[in-house]
């Protein structure tokens, strides 16, 4: 899928889901909307992230979603930026669960293992929907409309301050942009920063 079709899906995602996908309402609570309004499974699992270097993973039988129980027992006392991880893991698994739930199916894909075994054998397939998962993930996290409100505002105060021409290439000012931002949408600094070039923004000049 290109990124304008994972956009879309994005879209069209957010306006079924209203109020509790309201563009308004970042940082998004995924928890309580997977669990309350999807229905679906929040499962603790052993070292997950130790053993697969993420916080979240689907279900194999798309009953719901693991967790790494280490931050699922520690969520009210969680530090911000394992909280921000944390959201943009569920929310890259919800790329797969609405992106890549009947082809998974299609291939035979009905539970943990034969998930895990289809995985092992489409390295190549992997990385396409990984890239697509993640490329859901930040559009739904930061929407493009928020976004370009704030970068709008942001712009004219150093349009003002500094000229139109030049402060776009000064990454110094671009990365504490990206601090400032990841705050507001409960995201680690580099998804920012990932938005503002893929959205044409702001591009990385890196």
């Amino acid at each position: 899928m290109t990124n304008p079709e994972i956009w879309q899906r994005v879209e069209e995602y957010r306006a079924q889901y209203q109020p509790h996908l309201n563009a308004e309402k970042v940082p998004l609570d995924l928890l309580t909307f997977v669990e309350l309004e999807l229905g679906l499974n929040i499962e603790p699992l052993d070292d997950l992230s130790r053993d697969f270097s993420a916080d979240a993973a689907l279900i194999g039988d798309f009953s719901g979603f693991y967790l790494d129980r280490a931050i699922y027992d520690r969520l009210d006392i969680a530090s911000r930026s394992q909280l921000n991880r944390l959201r943009f893991s569920l929310a890259h698994e919800l790329g797969h669960y609405v992106l890549h739930q009947e082809r998974y199916q299609n291939s035979g894909v009905s539970d943990s293992e034969s998930l895990k075994e289809w995985l092992n054998h489409h390295s190549g397939d992997k990385r396409e929907i990984e890239q697509e998962a993640n490329e859901f993930a930040g559009r739904l996290l930061v929407p493009i409309e928020v976004l370009s409100s704030l970068f709008e505002k942001l712009a004219q105060g150093l349009d003002a301050i500094y000229g139109p021409h030049g402060w776009q290439n000064w990454n110094d000012l671009r990365e504490k942009t990206c601090e400032h931002l990841s705050q507001k949408f409960g995201l680690h600094t580099q998804g920012i920063s990932t938005r503002l070039h893929r959205e044409g923004l702001w591009p990385s000049i890196y």
